[in-house]
């Protein structure tokens, strides 16, 4: 739990109180502090009020499955999906994901989250609504995967099969 004091006023659209917060993520307030209380959501005080940043309760909502309302979205942010269908993930593929997404830092905003090609991934997609879909995989000659993603998503968001076994360029897409 972050207990800083902050040097300025912080600004709406970047804090919000615990009441906001709340009809946010659709819980009593009362709730909401027993979040914050067991450390599920860091909090800053300002002037002895408790505020949580934006970012911070995008990032508890992408993790308990919760829809993140698009005032929550600042300017053009991208959710992004990572669909792990093998386990391990190829070495290669891991730098290649970390280097793209390092490289996109400063150029674009984006939610991102990873989760394991199974029955779960339903409810992901639902909550999380993604932009796009990396599908991570240990070769490119599976399909299935990638026709079950786009039957999920009604067509919604592109999907990019990242493979160990092709070369690609996954920072293009991630910044399209």
């Amino acid at each position: 739990m972050t207990d800083g004091q902050q040097q300025h006023a912080p600004t709406d659209l970047e804090y919000l109180d615990l009441k906001q917060a709340a009809i946010i993520c659709s819980v009593s307030e009362e709730r909401f502090g027993k979040w914050i209380d067991k450390g599920a959501v860091p909090v800053i005080k300002v002037k002895g009020r408790r505020l949580i940043h934006s970012h911070d309760l995008v990032q508890h909502l992408v993790r308990h499955n919760i829809p993140i309302p698009d005032r929550l979205l600042q300017g053009n942010s991208k959710k992004i999906l990572f669909v792990l269908t093998d386990e391990p993930i190829p070495h290669k593929v891991t730098i290649e994901v970390i280097w793209a997404l390092y490289a996109l830092r400063k150029e674009t905003a984006y939610i991102f989250d990873f989760v394991r090609f199974d029955s779960n991934i339903e409810l992901k997609i639902i909550t999380l609504l993604p932009d796009k879909i990396v599908l991570l995989q240990d070769n490119s000659s599976d399909r299935e995967p990638a026709r079950q993603l786009q039957k999920l998503t009604n067509g919604a968001s592109p999907i990019y099969t990242f493979a160990a076994d092709r070369t690609a360029e996954l920072k293009q897409f991630l910044s399209e």
